[in-house]
């Protein structure tokens, strides 16, 4: 058998294999169902504000999984603004970071997908790690808010402290449930004036509690979640939480429950009550709505214990999906840059240089980023080719380029910040090494070449780099690579094919195209 029946029985392997593993999970999709008591739901936020300037950020805190509940798809809308890295803090929330890129009104709207199970089914996104000693300040300190050392808070906990309890947290937690009178929105929000009328709203029952607690020595901290039940505008719930015996209890003084809370409580944030919050923004405004989704596939997910889960995804973490499906994204970016040089015809300075080039760019303004890439090139031609007078080695040169590369990105990241040219230092941030690589080959190409042949070849670099921008953007098939990454079976299978390609390319056609007059 020669090669070219060898290249093509691979080839139709892996497209037969990669339909058969489509299949197979299609198949498992389809045939998932929801156990019994399970319950799939929709939160969406709906976000309006007033940007003041270029920049002004907006945080949006996504729903925490718990062992009860788990995010499994979610999708948000963000016309005229930026997305920063999912901001995760273990402790506390899970924030999506968006930048304005101009002044004026902005929307936002994010959806999150959640399969609600009466069971203990997954692995909560909270840790139980000891409470470190810098947390344990955090949650014992005095706040506006939170007045631990105020004379009635004071008073109140030795009252209650008499005689001295068995169970501190539970005294304090009957103490909110039954002597501070329930109230709604319009009750006292604050801890003082709620312990002087002895009635508070559900935000000030919980600030009470977390008084009390920390005034007792016990750490403590608010909790703001959501209550899974349909609802076209929803309301924050506000519990609280102690830590007690070496873990975080819940305590929701508003509905007198303690310990474990009914597995439709979600909580988004902690330490804090805005689920929605942003600097250099006003006129905000932000709309919860639930919804109730009917059983469909791909809501279940393969248990932990099961081996096939390691296939699955889905079913990790939130903050992991985003970046996951672009770098599922790079095989299609090579994919572009071997049929732009293999079948097109154009040449560019490395490989992987125009996907990874794009990479960087994903995240960022386009514009700004271009002007970076532009200035630094230039600084390091120009740096290049006053170290070429010193003679030296190869290694030590390339060391100082990327030094002078690193600082040349930082103080233009600087300079666009301070004209306001750009929203965040992450916009412009370049793979350093890359751009290091493609000054010393566009240098060495000038001066083996002509700096014209040096030019265009930086020239097609920039177009195939465009091309795999394009592809690495394109976010609907990020979201197919991630749900179904045997997908790249076809990749493989493509690339196999180009790897034998034994046409002409396009380029050569137009070269010598003299050659076809008669």
């Amino acid at each position: 058998m020669n090669a070219r029946h060898i290249v093509w029985t691979v080839t139709a392997a892996l497209v037969l294999v990669g339909l058969a593993c489509v299949g197979l999970r299609l198949y498992a999709r389809q045939q998932a169902r929801l156990s019994s008591g399970d319950s799939l739901w929709r939160i969406t936020y709906k976000v309006k504000f007033y940007a003041a300037r270029t920049g002004a950020t907006l945080r949006v805190s996504a729903p925490r999984e718990t062992t009860h509940a788990r995010v499994f798809r979610h999708d948000i809308q963000y016309a005229g603004l930026l997305a920063q890295r999912l901001r995760s803090s273990r402790e506390l929330s899970r924030e999506l970071a968006f930048a304005s890129l101009g002044s004026g009104p902005h929307t936002m709207t994010a959806r999150f997908d959640l399969h609600l199970s009466p069971k203990d089914r997954w692995r909560p996104t909270d840790p139980t790690t000891p409470l470190t000693p810098d947390l344990q300040n955090r949650y014992l300190r005095n706040t506006d808010d939170i007045p631990t050392d105020a004379p009635l808070v004071l008073e109140t906990l030795a009252r209650l402290q008499a005689p001295p309890p068995t169970n501190i947290a539970q005294r304090l937690f009957d103490f909110c449930v039954h002597d501070l009178g329930a109230g709604d929105e319009r009750a006292p929000h604050d801890v003082l004036t709620a312990l002087q009328q002895h009635a508070a709203s559900p935000i000030g029952r919980a600030r009470v509690f977390v008084a009390l607690c920390r005034a007792a020595g016990l750490p403590a901290r608010l909790v703001t979640g959501l209550a899974l039940e349909p609802s076209a505008a929803s309301q924050p719930q506000y519990w609280a939480e102690a830590y007690v015996d070496k873990q975080w209890v819940p305590f929701d003084p508003s509905n007198g429950l303690s310990g474990d809370l009914p597995e439709r409580f979600v909580p988004v944030t902690r330490d804090r009550l805005e689920i929605v919050r942003g600097t250099d923004i006003s006129e905000l405004e932000t709309r919860v709505e639930i919804l109730r989704l009917p059983p469909g596939p791909g809501a279940s997910r393969f248990g932990r214990s099961r081996l096939g889960a390691i296939f699955d995804l889905t079913r990790l973490p939130l903050d992991m999906h985003e970046p996951l499906s672009l770098l599922l994204l790079l095989p299609l970016g090579a994919l572009v840059t071997a049929l732009f040089r293999v079948v097109i015809g154009l040449r560019t300075y490395g490989t992987f240089t125009p996907t990874l080039l794009a990479l960087s760019f994903v995240y960022a303004d386009w514009i700004t980023g271009l002007m970076t890439f532009t200035a630094v090139l230039a600084l390091g031609l120009t740096s290049r080719a006053l170290l070429e007078q010193l003679k030296l080695l190869v290694v030590p040169r390339l060391s100082v380029l990327l030094t002078l590369v690193v600082l040349g990105i930082m103080f233009m990241v600087s300079a666009l910040d301070y004209f306001n040219l750009t929203p965040s230092a992450q916009a412009v941030i370049l793979p350093m090494v890359i751009l290091t690589m493609t000054i010393e080959r566009f240098y060495l190409t000038s001066e083996e070449d002509n700096p014209l042949f040096a030019l265009k070849l930086l020239a097609e670099t920039l177009l195939v780099g465009a091309c795999c921008y394009g592809v690495l953007r394109w976010r609907a098939v990020g979201e197919l690579m991630f749900t179904f990454p045997e997908l790249h079976l076809f990749t493989i299978a493509a690339l196999v094919l180009l790897g034998r390609y034994p046409g002409y390319r396009w380029t050569e056609l137009w070269r010598f195209r003299d050659l076809k007059k008669p």
